[in-house]
């Protein structure tokens, strides 16, 4: 049973359809920073609950604590204002779940109460390319992206700048893809495409381009976790992302599973110097291997499922 936290039933609709991936003897109470909130005093009829909590604190928060309902939320007040939230945030704290799933969890605050949870890949994971193939991909970089973190736009602008120095050709339009491979003579060849909430495509044609790539970009959103670092870039290419204390069910560890940033910030010249790397394939692959793990529904199968009835 799911129970909306929300008295209007308004829930995130891909949390929502996390939720119903549980199988769970206990209710689930999913929680996310929706608009205009209203606390539904049906969770105090609630007896035992798990807590399934995808709340992001917006791109500019310092994250150096996890935020936790019924611990800090008062530190919080301009991501959960008003009364409301107050409601909630009390109802944590006098009625705490039996477990507490947490996105944006760092890994201090890591416990045998709170645990993490990411975004599951929906998506089958095409088989590993031979040494051979992924080192005659045509792409060398690819990222794309929605603002929802200014890094990405960055990142974006710097590609381009970039080309003066490292003289790579760089396609920024999906529908110039295509003749760009055919007709771009530069072997060296970038893809930076900045994909806005209005104008997106099926996300099969951009893994498509994202497996023709060496390396595909994942950056900080709205929190310090990427619906894209687990479900998509490194179904079929070596991933690079932000070093940070984000807490993941499976770990990504530099130079094993993905390629890192020193820290939060991005350096696009890092990027031509991961592109040196010899071991490139072999950390591609165990990429692949990781993001299996998050594979629903063995993701579920595997680890939700398990840490709530083993209770």
């Amino acid at each position: 049973m799911i129970v909306s936290p929300d008295i209007n039933n308004n829930m995130d609709g891909s949390v929502l359809r996390i939720a119903s991936q549980i199988n769970s003897p206990y209710p689930i109470v999913p929680i996310t920073r929706i608009e205009g909130f209203v606390f539904n005093p049906a969770l105090f009829e609630l007896d035992k609950y798990v807590l399934l909590d995808y709340s992001e604190l917006h791109w500019n928060t310092e994250n150096t604590d996890t935020h936790l309902f019924g611990k800090n939320t008062s530190d919080f007040p301009n991501q959960f204002p008003g009364e409301e939230w107050k409601k909630f945030d009390d109802f944590v704290r006098n009625q705490p779940p039996v477990i507490y799933f947490k996105r944006e969890l760092l890994n201090k605050d890591r416990s045998d109460f709170v645990h993490p949870i990411d975004y599951p890949c929906w998506v089958e994971p095409p088989p590993i390319q031979s040494r051979e193939e992924f080192n005659s991909r045509p792409i060398e970089v690819f990222f794309f992206w929605g603002r929802s973190h200014e890094e990405r736009v960055w990142l974006h602008s710097s590609i381009w700048s970039n080309t003066s120095r490292n003289g790579a050709s760089v396609c920024d339009n999906i529908y110039q893809y295509q003749q760009f491979i055919q007709e771009e003579s530069n072997p060296k060849k970038w893809v930076t495409l900045y994909m806005p909430h209005y104008s997106r495509i099926d996300i099969s044609h951009l893994l498509t381009i994202n497996g023709q790539s060496k390396l595909s970009v994942s950056l900080f959103g709205a929190g310090r976790k990427c619906f894209r670092t687990t479900g998509e870039s490194p179904v079929n290419s070596l991933m690079v992302m932000q070093n940070s204390e984000a807490c993941y069910t499976y770990e990504w560890v530099h130079g094993v599973n993905c390629l890192m940033f020193p820290g939060t910030e991005v350096d696009v010249i890092l990027l031509d110097a991961f592109l040196k790397i010899d071991d490139l394939y072999d950390i591609y692959c165990k990429g692949v291997e990781t993001a299996h793990k998050y594979k629903a529904p063995d993701y579920f199968n595997n680890y939700v499922n398990p840490l709530i009835n083993n209770l």
